[in-house]
């Protein structure tokens, strides 16, 4: 009986030491925010509010086969002419995740809320394509990254991407990653009915993202 007890408390504490060590592994959080300097042209004309806009976001990746991971994104954008809060709700998967190449797509519904332009208000939501390509440089913390929405729906076309480099410091509990490249959003707002809207903000970036 003392021989059968100890075993099973031997395999209760082995099985308790591994559910958190598997749960790390199967289980992602990131979260991040970025400092955004920009410049703004807006049907052609450069506005002269270049401003510093930030952005945040947060992922989770999980384990469960066939259910997508998700991602939020929000972004402050106010350049005079136009301005918007833009909120990317995103469902991807992972189609490759090793420590050279990272790959994810999948969809996003775009909200625009608070919008102004030329007078106008506006609030409306839109559908793209999303795309990440991640490639380690062999033998060093540095990535190189690209980010990509994509949509046209409606009569409005959007790019939104960017391109930067990622350096990777190892903490305790999880990496500290620091950011920084050039992000690009390029709008035709179809649902301006008032004026053409043509909106291209892009600019250098800089932020950090806790990777657990």
């Amino acid at each position: 009986m003392n021989k059968l007890t100890t075993s099973a408390v031997a395999a209760a504490v082995a099985l308790a030491a591994a559910v958190p060590a598997q749960a790390a592994v199967l289980l992602g959080v990131k979260a991040g925010a970025d400092a955004w300097f920009a410049n703004a042209k807006v049907n052609d004309v450069k506005s002269d509010d270049d401003d510093t806009h930030f952005s945040y976001h947060l992922a989770f990746e999980h384990f469960i086969p066939l259910v997508p991971n998700a991602r939020l994104r929000y972004s402050d954008v106010d350049a005079g002419a136009v301005s918007f809060g833009q909120t990317d709700y995103t469902a991807y998967y992972e189609f490759l995740d090793n420590e050279l190449v990272a790959f994810d797509a999948g969809i996003t519904l775009t909200k625009f809320n608070d919008g102004k332009f030329a007078g106008e208000s506006f609030s409306e939501w839109h559908p793209s394509l999303y795309g990440n390509a991640e490639v380690g440089l062999p033998m060093t913390p540095v990535s190189v990254f690209v980010d990509l929405n994509m949509g046209n729906f409606d009569g409005t076309n959007t790019v939104d991407g960017t391109a930067g480099v990622n350096w990777a410091l190892p903490l305790v509990a999880a990496d500290l990653n620091l950011r920084a490249g050039y992000r690009v959003m390029d709008y035709e707002l179809d649902f301006i009915k008032n004026s053409a809207g043509d909106v291209k903000i892009d600019g250098w970036f800089a932020g950090l993202e806790l990777d657990f």
